[in-house]
């Protein structure tokens, strides 16, 4: 009887201890997992061990490496952490901010919205557009950004985006079914639907855009985009092929560059005020980046300077991203 219970005893004592040495190792992975959300696939895939072993780890059951299992976990929350801490320091940087061009862009959606009429607005990269767009879209009813890319450039494709953008998650079938179920979707919501990247788009999808869905519905139409977008919709010297669609545009916005009031509202956005950091801001702002690249920098230096912004911290963050200084 003695020796049975010594033996459960030796064999239970080193059970105790691996519980004991693993157990606050698991309570921070299971409170990572609560915190951010992750089920303990999402989690395992992040590790890069399989699920069955994570479950079997965090049951203390796992038969394989431990060590190793353990050592990828310490890894993973480290960098977890390290994320956690380089993102409450990042300041957040403003959604979308009013500057000329910004209410141009905003005018010409009301428009289009209001009239049910197509409206083209293009320009270079990073002047703001698509920001303007989402907060049209945020701060109205009955508006839905469709965002093309090479490989929605075919009708169907092209369709598809636009029904995952109204909320249709079930149009499949062919181009005549989906554009059915999109036009019994906004008929009468006197909506504005607006095709961002619309430059990737065949002539085929343009076309049915407009007469499937514009022309079928009266609901407003906007083709956006780099200036290719205009260049597609004129066919270059407007042949015939494109007549229908460019004689039915109502309004055309070109946003080349940023305005100096462009780069001062976004200046503003950012609680900068001095000249020669609105300056430097400028010089920034007239590089391929444009603003897009000017709000780079504006966080970079708000980051490094702890909020507040000045031309040391401006030059600095220009420098890290690969510009002039």
């Amino acid at each position: 009887m003695t020796q049975n219970a010594q033996v459960v005893q030796m064999t239970a004592e080193p059970d105790e201890e691996y519980v004991t040495n693993r157990l606050p190792l698991r309570d921070r992975m299971r409170a990572q997992m609560n915190t951010d959300g992750l089920s303990q696939a999402a989690a395992a895939r992040e590790i890069g061990i399989s699920p069955s072993a994570l479950n079997q780890w965090l049951q203390g059951k796992y038969a394989g490496s431990n060590d190793e299992v353990e050592a990828r976990i310490e890894n993973w929350l480290t960098a977890r952490q390290r994320r956690e801490a380089a993102s409450s320091a990042m300041p957040e940087p403003p959604e979308f901010f009013r500057s000329p061009s910004a209410e141009k862009v905003v005018n010409a959606l009301s428009y289009a919205q209001m009239a049910g009429d197509i409206v083209c607005i293009y320009g270079n990269p990073g002047v703001g557009k698509t920001k303007s767009f989402r907060h049209y879209r945020d701060t109205n009813p009955s508006v839905w950004i469709a965002t093309m890319s090479p490989d929605s450039a075919g009708l169907v494709p092209a369709l598809e985006e636009v029904a995952e953008a109204i909320g249709l998650r079930d149009a499949g079938g062919g181009a005549r079914r989906i554009a059915r179920a999109i036009r019994r979707k906004i008929e009468g919501t006197r909506g504005l639907l607006i095709i961002d990247e619309a430059q990737h788009l065949s002539t085929a999808a343009l076309e049915e855009l407009r007469i499937a869905i514009h022309d079928a519905t009266g609901i407003g139409l906007v083709f956006a985009g780099n200036p290719e977008v205009y260049s597609r919709l004129t066919g270059g010297n407007r042949s015939m092929r494109f007549a229908q669609i460019f004689s039915r545009i109502g309004m055309r916005l070109f946003i080349p560059r940023p305005t100096v009031g462009d780069v001062k509202s976004l200046a503003a956005a950012w609680g900068v005020k001095g000249s020669p950091e609105i300056e430097l801001l400028k010089e920034v702002a007239a590089e391929p980046g444009a603003l897009r690249g000017a709000s780079k920098v504006l966080a970079l230096a708000a980051m490094a300077s702890g909020g507040d912004i000045t031309l040391a911290a401006l030059r600095q963050a220009r420098a890290n991203l690969g510009g002039q200084e």
